[in-house]
């Protein structure tokens, strides 16, 4: 009797065993099937179920005019000049438009001392009228708490 006790306890045991493999194969199935839905549906979203969730949010941004300006250049004899109109661009933020205004003379000094330091031939090609914009960012972001200035818009320029 006890070899068919035996028998049966090992019967018992290769029962409970298939069962667990069968029960661990179903949620490791289970896992990655869920896994696989849940990088699709990030990727590509459920169709008409939420598209807004997809769609990219526009940025709002301001500008300020700073209007015209006619500043001495440092090529020889001082006898050249540049007219540049100025727009600064920034994103929304009402704390920023208030310090932008409270500092425009010192921000309009930061610009007319980058141009009076170049002469023609370090601003007149198109590629280094890129690097003057990028050196007067730089030079007006220092002074702001508030935010940055994203972009600077030359709408008009002329070099006599």
């Amino acid at each position: 009797m006890a070899a068919k006790e035996e028998k049966d306890n090992e019967t018992q045991e290769k029962k409970k065993s298939g069962a667990m493999k069968i029960i661990i194969a179903a949620i490791g199935a289970l896992v990655v099937g869920g896994l696989i839905m849940g990088i699709f549906v990030y990727t590509f979203g459920i169709p008409g179920l939420a598209p807004k969730a997809r769609e990219n949010k526009k940025i709002e941004v301001e500008n300020i005019d700073l209007g015209e300006r006619v500043v001495n250049l440092s090529d020889s004899g001082g006898s050249r000049y540049l007219r540049v109109r100025m727009v600064l661009e920034f994103k929304k933020d009402e704390k920023l438009a208030t310090e932008l205004k409270e500092k425009n003379a010192a921000i309009m000094e930061e610009i007319i001392h980058v141009f009076r330091s170049k002469n023609v031939d370090q601003i007149r090609p198109l590629d280094k009228e890129e690097i003057v914009k990028t050196e007067i960012l730089d030079s007006i972001n220092k002074s702001l708490e508030n935010g940055k200035i994203e972009r600077i818009y030359f709408t008009d320029f002329l070099i006599q």
